[in-house]
Formats: structure tokens, sequence, C-alpha cells
């Protein structure tokens, strides 16, 4: 299940309208339910996570780096599960990005551990922006 919430701002310039008059579609991210329940008295209850679900999910594959950058590691980890859906946005003159001599995921960590790993390790931060996109920042 997609989930895709928005927050209409009326304003005269809207690009749509209803009955209270024109306004704009704000978008607040994409989301993916992953557990929901129904009450007996039909109140519903869902859970859903950003687009990290699916690097949650997934086991990360067995890799090893010999002096890749972090960008180079995080391109080659998320390359190789398919994930093409991220952007890595460190200016040319940034650096704070380090190139460990050796850097390798572990056994039945996911994607998205070994990722916060090595952001935590690397002081950058991942996050997914509202139109589901992956990003890196540096510090």
């Amino acid at each position: 299940m997609e989930i895709k919430p928005f927050i209409k701002l009326y304003n005269s310039g809207g690009a749509l309208s209803d009955s209270l008059g024109a306004y704009d579609n704000i978008p607040q991210g994409v989301y993916y339910g992953d557990t929901w329940s129904f009450s007996e008295y039909g109140d519903i209850s869902l859970r859903a996570l950003d687009g990290a679900k699916i690097l949650q999910e997934t086991i990360a594959p067995k890799i090893m780096c010999n002096n890749f950058s972090a960008t180079g590691i995080i391109r080659r980890l998320l390359d190789s599960i398919g994930f093409t859906n991220y952007e890595i946005n460190i200016k040319d003159t940034d650096t704070s990005i380090i190139t460990p001599t050796y850097w390798w995921t572990e056994n039945n960590k996911t994607v998205w551990d070994s990722l916060q790993e090595l952001c935590r390790d690397t002081q950058m931060i991942a996050v997914f922006s509202y139109d589901n996109v992956l990003k890196f920042y540096s510090r």
C-alpha cells in the first residue's frame, strides 16, 4: 500500500479548487503501509514507513571495499541491490568525506543498518525526501 499525503494550501493563485476556494497541494512524502488493524468500533490504526522500509527489509549482500570513499561505498551498496533512487549531495570542495582502508557489510544486517553505520562514522546523513528519493548530505 502506497500512501501519498499532502496539505491543501488555500491561496488566490492555486492551481486546484474546491468549494472552499483555490488551493495548491504540498506533498508530504511517500509512505508504505507496514501494519494495520481495525477496532470493533471501526477505528483504523495504520503504521506506515517512508522509502527506508525497503532498505530495512533487505539484508545487505556481502561486500568488502578497499580504499573506497564513503560515497563510493554508498553507491556500491545501493547499486548491488538494484536501488537507484538516490542522490549524493556533496560539494566538490568538501574535504570531510573519508576513505576507509577497509569497509564491509556484516552478516544479517540490513542495507539500512549498514548505511546508518557508515553515515554515523563519516558524519553524513541519509534521508528520504518528499518525492521518495534517498538523499545523502555531508556535515
